[in-house]
């Protein structure tokens, strides 16, 4: 039972791993065993097997890095993600979003029986129901950088909210996708966390000039904001061998900030319920 979460020699690749969720899951990853492949932009402090430079909204740049991934891997995590302000509604669909699909099909057919791939998306996708329909056409396209600009461009007033939309991908994407990746023993899952204490939320707070209020309706109950290792623990366990029959679904990781809104116990500002 030593190895209960099954990642010991494991080959694993997570995007995101500079900071926050992503450098909290590496970590976490190294301690439990794992051969981790980390990708960002930035650069990686946890002693990972291999660090690689990528830009999420560059194909090109990101089949450079697949390139320099092994053959065989056992679980993919999906962390990169950028808040919107300050970067545009495009930048961060483009990054948060068709980055994380474009990867994702270039490393299924490196996945085998049993692995795993799991997401961070957010409560700000939450409301993904009433907009299922754009969701859905924006997934129809086919799996290029260039289809998302053109259709992002074209559909601009549309998409006001970048992050919003871009974690509503995410949440759909994962369902969608569970169907087709259990044939081949794949399993796909994604988190939705409340407000987190990280780079990226005082990015949001700083540059973007989102007041503390207004993130601050978006709290649980318990008033707190999250951790990165609070996030991090949850989207590692979803990989592991301990939910080796757990696919299709999106966690909320937010302490019943979700369970509240669903049971009318407090306002559905994002149209969870």
């Amino acid at each position: 039972m030593s190895d209960v979460l099954g990642y010991k020699g494991k080959n694993v690749v997570i995007t995101g791993a500079a900071s926050g969720m992503g450098q909290a899951a590496a970590q976490l990853l190294v301690d439990l065993g794992a051969e981790v492949y980390a990708l960002d932009i930035a650069e990686i402090s946890a002693p990972v097997a291999a660090a690689i430079r990528v830009d999420m909204k560059d194909g090109d740049s990101i089949d450079k890095a697949v390139a320099q991934l092994p053959s065989d891997i056992h679980a993919l995590f999906n962390c990169a993600g950028v808040p919107s302000p300050p970067f545009s509604a495009e930048e961060t669909v483009l990054i948060n979003f068709a980055g994380l699909r474009y990867l994702t099909e270039a490393l299924v057919d490196r996945m085998g029986n049993g692995s795993g791939i799991a997401s961070i998306a957010s409560t700000a996708g939450m409301g993904w129901r009433p907009n299922l329909a754009l969701v859905k056409e924006f997934l129809a396209l086919d799996n290029s950088h260039s289809a998302a600009v053109q259709w992002l461009q074209a559909n601009a007033d549309k998409v006001p909210d970048g992050y919003g939309f871009s974690k509503q991908c995410i949440i759909v994407y994962t369902m969608h996708m569970a169907r087709e990746l259990a044939k081949k023993g794949i399993r796909i899952n994604c988190i939705a966390p409340s407000p987190t204490d990280s780079g990226f939320m005082k990015i949001l707070k700083g540059e973007g000039q989102i007041p503390d209020e207004a993130v601050e309706l978006f709290l649980p109950s318990n008033g707190q904001y999250a951790t990165g290792a609070e996030m991090g623990a949850p989207l590692v366990m979803l990989n592991s061998a301990l939910a080796s029959f757990v696919s299709g679904n999106n966690l909320p990781v937010d302490f019943g900030y979700c369970a509240e809104v669903t049971m009318a116990q407090r306002d559905d500002l994002l149209g969870i319920a």
